[in-house]
C-alpha cells in the first residue's frame, strides 16, 4: 500500500502536532504517565504502554495488547492510522504490532498446560488447543509426526467443549487422556476435580486476543492462527 492512501492521517497528525509544543518542558517519563492517565480516564481502560512514537511530538499508546494509536502531550487529539517513513515508505505502525504480538513462553504460566513431549523435545511450543477442534487433532498428528518437539497445550474451551475438557485436565494422567482423545478419538473418561485452569486459560487467551483454535505459538514469538499444513509446520519448527 502506498503512502498517497495515507495524506488524510498524515495531515491530522500535522495538525495534532501544533499542540506538542505547550508541553515542551515536559519530561518524558512525566509526559508518558499523564497521557496514559488521561487515556484512561477517557476510554476508561489502561494503556498497556505508551512511549514517543517515530514522528517527534507525538506519542504510541497501546491498548489490548494489539491497538495502537497516536496522541499529542496533552491527549487533546487522537490519531488513528498509520505512520510510514517516506524514505523507505516502510509502515512503522505495522512493524510495530508485529512486535507487539509476539509472545515468550517464558511469560506464559506454564503449569496450566498439558506438556507433550515427542522424542528428544528439543524444540519448544505452545498451543492453544479445543477438545472439539479438528484441525487442532490434525496439529497434534502432525507434531508427533515431526517430532523432537515440547508442546504447552493450554486447553482451551471455546467449542462447546467444557466437559470433555474438564474430563481431561482432571483425569489421572491428564497427558494421556489428552493423547488418547487427540490422537485416537477416544472420549475422555468422567472425571471431577477443581477444574478452575480451564477459566484461567479463558481468560489468557482473551487476554492474548485468541479467538479461535488451534492457535500456536513458537519458541521466537511467533504466533500462527488456525491450521497450518505439516510442511510449514516443520519449516516453522526447524527455524526455531
Amino acid at each position: 500500500m502506498r503512502l498517497r492512501h495515507f495524506f488524510s492521517v498524515l495531515t491530522l497528525g500535522l495538525v495534532a502536532l501544533q499542540s506538542a509544543a505547550t508541553a515542551a518542558d515536559m519530561s518524558k517519563d512525566s509526559a508518558e504517565v499523564r497521557i496514559s492517565e488521561r487515556v484512561r480516564a477517557m476510554m476508561n481502560v489502561a494503556p498497556n504502554s505508551v512511549r514517543p512514537a517515530p514522528v517527534p511530538g507525538l506519542y504510541e499508546v497501546v491498548i489490548n495488547r494489539s491497538r495502537v494509536f497516536y496522541v499529542d502531550p496533552e491527549v487533546r487529539f487522537l490519531i488513528a492510522g498509520r505512520i510510514f517513513e517516506a524514505a523507505t515508505e516502510t509502515d512503522l505502525t505495522a512493524k510495530r504490532m508485529e512486535e507487539l504480538s509476539r509472545v515468550s513462553l517464558n511469560e506464559l504460566p506454564l503449569k496450566d498446560a498439558i506438556t507433550v513431549v515427542y522424542g528428544k523435545g528439543e524444540r519448544k511450543i505452545a498451543v492453544f488447543t479445543d477438545a472439539n477442534c479438528s484441525y487442532c487433532k490434525v496439529l497434534e498428528k502432525s507434531l508427533r509426526e515431526i517430532g523432537n518437539v515440547t508442546v504447552y497445550n493450554f486447553i482451551y474451551p471455546i467449542l462447546n467443549s467444557r466437559e470433555a475438557s474438564r474430563n481431561i485436565v482432571c483425569a489421572k494422567n491428564p497427558v494421556s487422556a489428552f493423547q488418547n482423545h487427540m490422537l485416537t478419538g477416544a472420549d475422555p473418561a468422567p472425571a471431577v476435580c477443581d477444574d478452575s485452569v480451564l477459566e484461567r486459560n479463558l481468560r489468557l487467551g482473551s487476554d492474548l486476543q485468541i479467538t479461535g483454535t488451534p492457535h500456536i505459538i513458537f519458541s521466537n514469538g511467533e504466533r500462527f492462527a488456525g491450521a497450518m499444513p505439516i510442511d510449514r509446520l516443520r519449516e516453522a519448527l526447524a527455524s526455531q
